[in-house]
């Protein structure tokens, strides 16, 4: 196939490094012989609206350079009212932000060499998607798509916290320290949990993540058995963490050895719905979103993913 490609960046992503970033991409690509077209973002969701366009227009392949942030902005313009705007469309991932807990999962790379052989070889793998339902800050239903993970608790908390600092240490000191500040001031909400119409959890939590990708919060392996095509979700609930049990499980979680303990709990599957009689937040892909209710449905195979 030829590829029209349109590489959409956020100048911005990586405490603002992103430019400088970009452009050492765009020289290796350039010498490659990739040909390629540029847009800046300019403002939050700008990626959507770029993506969407550029795909009525024709192009068919789009290159995501930024955080996990901008990434699930694009893959939010692959859909309109209508679906999928073009279905053998395809996705290339260009880290360049500060978690990158997406790309961790591919190895995807932002060193040149790297890119030039992804896009010339470019292999595509099937991705599932998943459609996430809350109600925005403005108080309205909305939906959003994501590829990698949306949770609800501690890890939506610091990611607030993250989203409000500079980000000058990087990923994974950033959203530890944010980590270690929400588990302290963190107070865990009743909610229960169902999955293809069946309740699987009630009573109080500290975090519950519903996910296609294995990792967030800038590397925490928090869904090991993941995988992003195989048409399912991995639902992961924390139960009802003490402080210092927390503290002392976080190392685990980093490696992924967290589903052993007993407050954790580990389900498949297609459809979930999580309620609240509490006010809970909603992050996907290191966004803060909204509140709950929520409900979560699986899209398998819905995008073409360049690996």
């Amino acid at each position: 196939m030829e590829y029209k490609t349109l590489c959409v960046v956020n100048p911005c992503a990586g405490n603002k490094r992103g430019k400088q970033r970009w452009q050492q991409v765009d020289t290796s690509l350039r010498k490659a012989g990739i040909k390629m077209d540029v847009q800046f973002t300019t403002r939050p969701l700008d990626a959507t609206s770029i993506t969407r366009k550029a795909l009525k227009q024709g192009y068919n392949r789009i290159l995501a350079a930024g955080g996990d942030g901008t990434l699930n902005e694009v893959v939010n313009g692959f859909y309109d009212e209508e679906g999928i705007i073009n279905p053998e469309a395809c996705l290339a991932v260009v880290p360049i932000g500060t978690g990158g807990d997406f790309a961790r999962l591919f190895s995807f790379s932002s060193d040149g060499q790297f890119l030039v052989h992804l896009l010339a070889i470019n292999r595509l793998q099937a991705c599932d998607v998943v459609r996430a339902a809350y109600t925005d800050w403005e108080g309205r239903r909305s939906n959003r798509y994501y590829i990698n993970i949306a949770d609800s608790g501690i890890g939506s908390e610091t990611v607030a916290r993250v989203n409000r600092s500079s980000k000058v240490l990087g990923g994974f000191w950033s959203f530890l320290l944010a980590a270690l500040t929400s588990i302290a001031l963190y107070k865990n909400r009743y909610l229960a949990a169902s999955i293809d119409g069946q309740e699987v959890f009630k009573g109080r939590s500290c975090l519950i993540a519903i996910t296609n990708g294995q990792y967030f919060g800038g590397g925490v392996k928090i869904a090991p058995q993941a995988t992003t095509n195989d048409g399912l979700l991995d639902v992961i609930i924390a139960k009802d963490f003490g402080k210092m049990e927390l503290f002392s499980i976080m190392p685990s979680a980093y490696r992924g050895g967290h589903l052993n303990h007993s407050k954790v709990e580990f389900h498949r599957g297609r459809h979930v719905i999580i309620k609240s009689t509490e006010d809970i937040y909603l992050e996907i892909d290191g966004e803060s979103v909204g509140r709950g209710d929520f409900e979560f449905e699986i899209m398998p195979a819905a995008l073409q993913l360049v690996i």
